[in-house]
Protein backbone atom coordinates (compact mmCIF):
# COMPACT_ATOMS: atom_id res chain seq x y z
CA UNK A 1 0.00 0.00 0.00
CA UNK A 2 2.53 2.31 1.07
CA UNK A 3 4.35 1.79 -2.57
CA UNK A 4 1.54 2.91 -3.98
CA UNK A 5 1.09 6.13 -2.13
CA UNK A 6 4.03 7.59 -2.86
CA UNK A 7 4.11 8.28 -6.45
CA UNK A 8 1.17 10.49 -6.09
CA UNK A 9 3.45 13.21 -4.38
CA UNK A 10 6.27 13.16 -6.68
CA UNK A 11 4.56 15.80 -8.75
CA UNK A 12 4.25 17.96 -6.21
CA UNK A 13 6.49 21.11 -5.56
CA UNK A 14 6.35 23.47 -2.39
CA UNK A 15 7.04 26.59 -1.58
CA UNK A 16 6.95 28.59 1.62
CA UNK A 17 6.47 31.73 3.23
CA UNK A 18 6.90 33.29 6.36
CA UNK A 19 4.34 35.78 7.31
CA UNK A 20 4.08 38.34 9.84
CA UNK A 21 0.18 39.18 10.56
CA UNK A 22 -0.18 42.68 10.78
CA UNK A 23 -4.14 42.89 11.99
CA UNK A 24 -4.24 39.62 14.22
CA UNK A 25 -2.39 38.95 17.20
CA UNK A 26 0.87 41.37 17.14
CA UNK A 27 4.01 39.73 16.32
CA UNK A 28 2.08 36.35 14.77
CA UNK A 29 4.29 34.57 12.64
CA UNK A 30 3.56 31.67 10.27
CA UNK A 31 4.79 29.49 7.72
CA UNK A 32 2.62 28.21 4.80
CA UNK A 33 2.71 25.59 1.79
CA UNK A 34 0.65 24.54 -1.12
CA UNK A 35 -2.11 22.37 0.24
CA UNK A 36 -1.69 18.36 -0.95
CA UNK A 37 -5.60 16.98 -1.80
CA UNK A 38 -6.13 13.83 0.03
CA UNK A 39 -3.06 14.56 2.40
CA UNK A 40 -3.76 13.14 5.85
CA UNK A 41 -1.73 15.78 7.24
CA UNK A 42 1.54 17.46 7.29
CA UNK A 43 4.57 17.02 9.13
CA UNK A 44 7.17 19.82 9.29
CA UNK A 45 10.97 20.42 10.31
CA UNK A 46 12.99 23.13 10.51
CA UNK A 47 16.82 23.58 11.11
CA UNK A 48 19.33 26.48 11.94
CA UNK A 49 21.91 28.04 10.02
CA UNK A 50 24.15 24.98 11.91
CA UNK A 51 22.53 22.23 10.01
CA UNK A 52 20.36 21.16 13.60
CA UNK A 53 16.59 19.99 13.37
CA UNK A 54 15.31 22.46 16.02
CA UNK A 55 11.38 22.07 15.52
CA UNK A 56 10.04 18.76 13.82
CA UNK A 57 6.04 18.41 14.04
CA UNK A 58 3.21 16.38 12.90
CA UNK A 59 0.28 19.22 12.03
CA UNK A 60 -3.33 18.87 10.09
CA UNK A 61 -2.98 22.28 8.36
CA UNK A 62 -0.60 23.22 5.15
CA UNK A 63 0.49 25.88 7.86
CA UNK A 64 1.85 26.56 11.09
CA UNK A 65 2.63 28.67 14.06
CA UNK A 66 6.71 29.68 14.10
CA UNK A 67 6.39 32.51 16.81
CA UNK A 68 8.93 30.50 18.67
CA UNK A 69 11.81 30.92 16.50
CA UNK A 70 13.65 34.14 17.24
CA UNK A 71 15.25 35.99 14.23
CA UNK A 72 17.51 34.35 12.09
CA UNK A 73 18.09 32.29 8.95
CA UNK A 74 16.73 28.78 8.71
CA UNK A 75 15.76 25.85 5.98
CA UNK A 76 12.66 24.21 5.98
CA UNK A 77 10.97 21.20 4.62
CA UNK A 78 7.18 19.45 4.96
CA UNK A 79 5.75 16.39 3.76
CA UNK A 80 2.23 15.19 3.07
CA UNK A 81 1.12 11.81 5.76
CA UNK A 82 -0.30 9.36 3.94
CA UNK A 83 -3.43 7.23 5.33
CA UNK A 84 -1.14 5.80 8.49
CA UNK A 85 0.42 9.19 9.47
CA UNK A 86 3.39 8.22 7.99
CA UNK A 87 5.36 11.17 5.35
CA UNK A 88 4.52 10.56 1.89
CA UNK A 89 7.51 12.24 0.23
CA UNK A 90 9.96 14.92 1.51
CA UNK A 91 9.97 18.05 -0.10
CA UNK A 92 13.51 19.46 -0.58
CA UNK A 93 15.01 21.99 2.11
CA UNK A 94 13.93 25.35 1.32
CA UNK A 95 15.32 28.88 2.59
CA UNK A 96 12.34 30.74 4.69
CA UNK A 97 11.01 33.88 2.50
CA UNK A 98 9.64 36.82 4.87
CA UNK A 99 6.45 38.58 3.90
CA UNK A 100 3.79 40.09 5.24
CA UNK A 101 0.66 39.01 5.47
CA UNK A 102 -2.35 41.88 4.71
CA UNK A 103 -6.02 40.68 4.82
CA UNK A 104 -6.99 39.45 1.79
CA UNK A 105 -8.94 42.25 -1.01
CA UNK A 106 -11.28 40.96 -3.82
CA UNK A 107 -11.46 42.81 -6.90
CA UNK A 108 -15.08 43.06 -8.81
CA UNK A 109 -15.91 44.26 -12.60
CA UNK A 110 -19.36 44.61 -11.77
CA UNK A 111 -21.91 44.24 -9.13
CA UNK A 112 -23.97 41.95 -10.94
CA UNK A 113 -23.37 38.39 -9.22
CA UNK A 114 -21.32 35.69 -11.46
CA UNK A 115 -23.60 33.48 -13.34
CA UNK A 116 -22.89 29.62 -12.48
CA UNK A 117 -25.55 27.91 -14.36
CA UNK A 118 -26.57 23.64 -13.77
CA UNK A 119 -27.14 21.11 -16.61
CA UNK A 120 -30.42 19.69 -17.02
CA UNK A 121 -29.63 16.26 -16.41
CA UNK A 122 -27.92 15.62 -12.71
CA UNK A 123 -26.61 12.54 -14.39
CA UNK A 124 -23.35 14.32 -15.69
CA UNK A 125 -21.62 16.03 -12.80
CA UNK A 126 -21.16 20.27 -13.95
CA UNK A 127 -18.25 21.93 -12.93
CA UNK A 128 -17.98 25.42 -13.72
CA UNK A 129 -14.63 27.53 -13.70
CA UNK A 130 -14.25 30.51 -11.75
CA UNK A 131 -11.77 33.53 -11.19
CA UNK A 132 -11.11 35.32 -7.94
CA UNK A 133 -9.22 38.60 -8.51
CA UNK A 134 -7.91 40.45 -5.52
CA UNK A 135 -4.83 41.42 -3.35
CA UNK A 136 -3.10 39.47 -0.88
CA UNK A 137 -3.87 35.62 -1.38
CA UNK A 138 -1.22 33.14 -0.18
CA UNK A 139 -1.44 29.33 -1.03
CA UNK A 140 -2.70 29.06 2.49
CA UNK A 141 -6.10 31.22 1.37
CA UNK A 142 -9.15 29.21 2.26
CA UNK A 143 -12.23 30.33 -0.07
CA UNK A 144 -16.08 29.25 1.06
CA UNK A 145 -18.98 30.08 -1.00
CA UNK A 146 -21.77 29.71 0.65
CA UNK A 147 -25.46 30.54 1.52
CA UNK A 148 -27.61 29.88 4.74
CA UNK A 149 -25.24 26.96 5.95
CA UNK A 150 -24.94 25.57 2.10
CA UNK A 151 -22.02 25.81 0.46
CA UNK A 152 -21.10 24.72 -3.55
CA UNK A 153 -18.16 22.35 -3.63
CA UNK A 154 -15.11 23.67 -4.22
CA UNK A 155 -13.73 20.92 -6.72
CA UNK A 156 -9.80 22.92 -6.66
CA UNK A 157 -8.24 26.10 -5.94
CA UNK A 158 -5.37 27.25 -7.42
CA UNK A 159 -3.28 29.99 -6.41
CA UNK A 160 -1.96 31.91 -10.07
CA UNK A 161 -0.60 34.67 -8.06
CA UNK A 162 -1.16 37.17 -5.25
CA UNK A 163 -3.76 38.64 -7.11
CA UNK A 164 -5.47 35.91 -8.93
CA UNK A 165 -6.94 32.48 -7.64
CA UNK A 166 -8.92 30.15 -9.55
CA UNK A 167 -11.51 27.61 -8.34
CA UNK A 168 -13.71 24.76 -10.61
CA UNK A 169 -17.06 24.54 -8.42
CA UNK A 170 -19.10 21.49 -8.91
CA UNK A 171 -23.46 22.63 -9.37
CA UNK A 172 -24.78 19.35 -9.99
CA UNK A 173 -26.49 19.40 -6.79
CA UNK A 174 -26.55 22.47 -5.71
CA UNK A 175 -29.35 24.86 -5.06
CA UNK A 176 -29.97 27.98 -6.98
CA UNK A 177 -29.54 31.72 -5.62
CA UNK A 178 -27.23 33.41 -4.55
CA UNK A 179 -23.84 32.66 -2.79
CA UNK A 180 -21.68 34.83 -0.36
CA UNK A 181 -17.91 34.73 -1.14
CA UNK A 182 -15.74 34.15 1.78
CA UNK A 183 -11.87 34.76 1.39
CA UNK A 184 -9.64 34.13 4.54
CA UNK A 185 -5.80 34.40 5.25
CA UNK A 186 -4.19 32.72 8.36
CA UNK A 187 -5.07 34.56 11.44
CA UNK A 188 -6.92 37.50 9.69
CA UNK A 189 -10.10 38.72 9.31
CA UNK A 190 -12.18 37.25 6.58
CA UNK A 191 -13.81 38.70 3.41
CA UNK A 192 -16.59 38.38 2.71
CA UNK A 193 -18.58 39.50 -0.83
CA UNK A 194 -22.31 39.39 -0.43
CA UNK A 195 -24.59 37.39 -3.57
CA UNK A 196 -21.08 36.85 -5.14
CA UNK A 197 -21.88 34.11 -7.65
CA UNK A 198 -25.71 33.30 -8.64
CA UNK A 199 -26.88 29.50 -9.54
CA UNK A 200 -29.01 29.19 -11.74
CA UNK A 201 -31.45 26.29 -13.61
CA UNK A 202 -30.05 25.77 -17.61
CA UNK A 203 -31.10 27.95 -20.04
CA UNK A 204 -32.63 25.64 -22.75
CA UNK A 205 -30.61 26.25 -26.20
CA UNK A 206 -32.29 24.12 -28.80
CA UNK A 207 -30.05 22.45 -31.65
CA UNK A 208 -31.02 23.90 -35.23
CA UNK A 209 -31.83 21.30 -37.42
CA UNK A 210 -32.68 21.09 -40.94
CA UNK A 211 -36.53 22.03 -40.16
CA UNK A 212 -36.13 24.67 -37.17
CA UNK A 213 -39.67 24.68 -35.41
CA UNK A 214 -41.49 27.59 -35.74
CA UNK A 215 -41.14 28.93 -32.35
CA UNK A 216 -37.09 28.88 -32.33
CA UNK A 217 -37.30 31.27 -35.23
CA UNK A 218 -40.05 33.24 -33.91
CA UNK A 219 -37.71 34.19 -31.24
CA UNK A 220 -34.58 35.31 -34.23
CA UNK A 221 -37.21 37.54 -35.45
CA UNK A 222 -38.06 39.47 -32.44
CA UNK A 223 -34.74 40.69 -32.78
CA UNK A 224 -34.56 41.31 -36.17
CA UNK A 225 -35.56 44.80 -37.98
CA UNK A 226 -38.20 43.49 -40.67
CA UNK A 227 -38.66 46.04 -43.45
CA UNK A 228 -42.70 47.25 -43.87
CA UNK A 229 -43.70 47.28 -47.12
CA UNK A 230 -43.85 50.61 -47.72
CA UNK A 231 -39.99 50.71 -47.22
CA UNK A 232 -39.85 48.07 -50.14
CA UNK A 233 -42.10 49.80 -52.33
CA UNK A 234 -40.13 52.92 -51.65
CA UNK A 235 -37.06 51.62 -52.24
CA UNK A 236 -38.59 50.26 -55.37
CA UNK A 237 -39.38 53.62 -56.73
CA UNK A 238 -36.11 55.02 -56.19
CA UNK A 239 -34.59 52.32 -57.94
CA UNK A 240 -36.94 53.65 -61.21
CA UNK A 241 -36.00 56.97 -60.69
CA UNK A 242 -32.27 55.89 -60.50
CA UNK A 243 -32.88 54.28 -63.93
CA UNK A 244 -34.67 56.56 -65.69
CA UNK A 245 -31.40 59.44 -65.10
CA UNK A 246 -29.37 56.47 -66.71
CA UNK A 247 -31.34 56.36 -70.01
CA UNK A 248 -29.92 58.34 -72.66
CA UNK A 249 -31.84 58.53 -76.42
CA UNK A 250 -34.91 56.77 -75.45
CA UNK A 251 -38.09 56.80 -76.41
CA UNK A 252 -41.21 57.70 -73.94
CA UNK A 253 -42.66 54.25 -74.66
CA UNK A 254 -39.31 52.58 -74.00
CA UNK A 255 -38.71 53.98 -70.99
CA UNK A 256 -42.01 53.03 -69.76
CA UNK A 257 -41.52 49.52 -70.78
CA UNK A 258 -38.51 49.50 -68.46
CA UNK A 259 -40.30 50.91 -65.73
CA UNK A 260 -42.40 48.54 -65.92
CA UNK A 261 -40.14 45.77 -65.98
CA UNK A 262 -38.73 47.21 -62.85
CA UNK A 263 -41.60 47.58 -60.67
CA UNK A 264 -42.73 44.03 -61.50
CA UNK A 265 -43.29 41.86 -58.34
CA UNK A 266 -40.11 41.33 -56.12
CA UNK A 267 -38.60 38.02 -57.37
CA UNK A 268 -36.15 35.28 -55.64
CA UNK A 269 -32.43 37.12 -55.35
CA UNK A 270 -29.80 34.91 -57.31
CA UNK A 271 -27.67 32.79 -55.08
CA UNK A 272 -24.33 34.81 -54.39
CA UNK A 273 -21.83 32.90 -55.98
CA UNK A 274 -18.44 32.25 -53.61
CA UNK A 275 -15.45 33.65 -54.65
CA UNK A 276 -13.31 31.71 -56.98
CA UNK A 277 -11.18 28.64 -55.41
CA UNK A 278 -12.27 30.42 -51.65
CA UNK A 279 -14.90 28.91 -49.23
CA UNK A 280 -16.55 30.54 -46.71
CA UNK A 281 -14.43 28.96 -44.12
CA UNK A 282 -11.55 31.29 -45.57
CA UNK A 283 -13.35 34.73 -45.84
CA UNK A 284 -12.54 37.59 -43.54
CA UNK A 285 -14.74 39.07 -41.42
CA UNK A 286 -15.62 41.93 -43.36
CA UNK A 287 -16.31 39.43 -46.32
CA UNK A 288 -18.54 37.61 -44.40
CA UNK A 289 -20.57 40.70 -43.30
CA UNK A 290 -20.66 41.84 -47.17
CA UNK A 291 -22.46 38.66 -48.16
CA UNK A 292 -24.99 38.75 -45.06
CA UNK A 293 -25.66 42.46 -46.51
CA UNK A 294 -26.46 41.06 -49.89
CA UNK A 295 -27.61 37.69 -49.54
CA UNK A 296 -30.72 38.94 -48.76
CA UNK A 297 -34.52 36.90 -49.67
CA UNK A 298 -36.04 39.62 -51.67
CA UNK A 299 -39.42 37.10 -51.09
CA UNK A 300 -39.19 36.33 -47.95
CA UNK A 301 -39.59 40.23 -46.13
CA UNK A 302 -40.11 38.99 -42.62
CA UNK A 303 -36.67 38.22 -42.16
CA UNK A 304 -32.70 38.39 -42.42
CA UNK A 305 -32.12 35.34 -42.16
CA UNK A 306 -29.50 34.67 -44.89
CA UNK A 307 -30.73 33.74 -48.15
CA UNK A 308 -28.47 31.17 -48.61
CA UNK A 309 -29.59 29.41 -45.50
CA UNK A 310 -33.52 29.27 -46.03
CA UNK A 311 -35.53 26.18 -47.26
CA UNK A 312 -38.81 27.70 -47.73
CA UNK A 313 -40.20 31.16 -46.70
CA UNK A 314 -43.78 31.43 -45.04
CA UNK A 315 -46.20 34.14 -43.80
CA UNK A 316 -45.43 33.26 -40.09
CA UNK A 317 -41.98 31.14 -39.89
CA UNK A 318 -38.77 30.08 -41.98
CA UNK A 319 -37.57 26.24 -42.83
CA UNK A 320 -34.21 26.53 -42.59
CA UNK A 321 -31.84 24.56 -45.41
CA UNK A 322 -28.89 22.84 -43.63
CA UNK A 323 -28.18 20.65 -46.39
CA UNK A 324 -24.55 21.52 -45.99
CA UNK A 325 -21.79 21.93 -43.03
CA UNK A 326 -21.60 25.80 -45.03
CA UNK A 327 -25.54 26.37 -44.80
CA UNK A 328 -25.36 25.84 -41.27
CA UNK A 329 -21.77 27.25 -40.62
CA UNK A 330 -23.08 30.95 -42.03
CA UNK A 331 -26.76 30.67 -39.95
CA UNK A 332 -24.55 30.29 -37.39
CA UNK A 333 -22.40 33.22 -37.93
CA UNK A 334 -25.83 35.46 -38.82
CA UNK A 335 -26.25 34.01 -35.04
CA UNK A 336 -22.88 35.13 -34.05
CA UNK A 337 -23.38 38.65 -34.93
CA UNK A 338 -26.51 39.51 -33.63
CA UNK A 339 -27.98 41.66 -31.17
CA UNK A 340 -29.38 38.27 -29.05
CA UNK A 341 -27.11 37.38 -26.57
CA UNK A 342 -28.87 33.88 -26.65
CA UNK A 343 -28.01 33.28 -30.73
CA UNK A 344 -24.40 34.66 -29.56
CA UNK A 345 -23.79 32.21 -26.64
CA UNK A 346 -25.06 28.91 -28.64
CA UNK A 347 -23.03 30.35 -31.61
CA UNK A 348 -19.82 30.52 -29.77
CA UNK A 349 -20.32 26.80 -28.75
CA UNK A 350 -21.16 25.41 -32.23
CA UNK A 351 -17.82 26.89 -33.58
CA UNK A 352 -15.57 25.53 -30.83
CA UNK A 353 -16.99 22.48 -30.76
CA UNK A 354 -16.97 22.37 -35.01
CA UNK A 355 -14.17 23.99 -35.79
CA UNK A 356 -12.15 21.69 -38.34
CA UNK A 357 -11.66 22.99 -40.71
CA UNK A 358 -11.81 26.34 -38.40
CA UNK A 359 -14.21 29.01 -39.96
CA UNK A 360 -11.87 32.02 -40.20
CA UNK A 361 -14.64 34.90 -39.68
CA UNK A 362 -16.12 33.98 -36.61
CA UNK A 363 -12.67 33.45 -35.19
CA UNK A 364 -11.82 36.67 -36.27
CA UNK A 365 -15.42 37.85 -34.48
CA UNK A 366 -14.88 35.84 -31.39
CA UNK A 367 -11.54 37.71 -30.66
CA UNK A 368 -12.95 41.08 -31.01
CA UNK A 369 -15.60 40.06 -28.90
CA UNK A 370 -12.86 39.34 -26.45
CA UNK A 371 -11.15 42.33 -26.88
CA UNK A 372 -13.96 44.34 -26.17
CA UNK A 373 -15.36 41.48 -23.30
CA UNK A 374 -15.64 44.34 -20.51
CA UNK A 375 -18.99 45.02 -22.68
CA UNK A 376 -20.72 41.87 -22.29
CA UNK A 377 -22.57 40.52 -19.41
CA UNK A 378 -21.20 37.96 -16.74
CA UNK A 379 -22.51 34.92 -18.13
CA UNK A 380 -21.42 35.52 -21.97
CA UNK A 381 -18.33 37.19 -21.00
CA UNK A 382 -18.11 33.66 -19.08
CA UNK A 383 -19.07 31.43 -22.12
CA UNK A 384 -17.06 33.26 -24.19
CA UNK A 385 -13.77 32.84 -22.22
CA UNK A 386 -14.86 28.82 -22.45
CA UNK A 387 -15.40 28.25 -25.96
CA UNK A 388 -12.74 30.89 -27.66
CA UNK A 389 -9.49 28.66 -26.24
CA UNK A 390 -10.92 25.77 -27.51
CA UNK A 391 -12.07 27.66 -30.90
CA UNK A 392 -8.34 28.62 -30.90
CA UNK A 393 -6.70 25.35 -30.18
CA UNK A 394 -8.76 23.66 -33.28
CA UNK A 395 -6.86 22.73 -36.53
CA UNK A 396 -7.00 21.57 -40.13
Amino acid sequence: MKSLFLPKFFIYSFGFLIAFSLFAEEGTKLIAWKPIHDASGYQIQIKDKAGKIILDKKIDTPYHSIEELPSGMYMVRTAPLNLFKKPAVWSAWKDLEIIISEPPKVVKETDTPVILSKQESKSETTIKELTIEGEHFLEATNVDLSKKGDKLPIVSKEVKTSERIDLKVDTTEAKTGPYDLTVTNPYQKPKVVKNFVQVEEPKTYTQESKQTSKENLEEIKKNERVKSNTEVYRQNEEKVSDTSKNISGVKPSESNQSQKQITTPITPKQKVTLPKGKSFHDFTYDEMIVFLETDVAVNCKNTKIPAFTLGECHKTYVILNFASEDNQSVFEFYKLVSDNESNRISAYRYFSNNCNPIFKPALERMELQWKNRTNLDPEERQSLAVELPKFRACTR
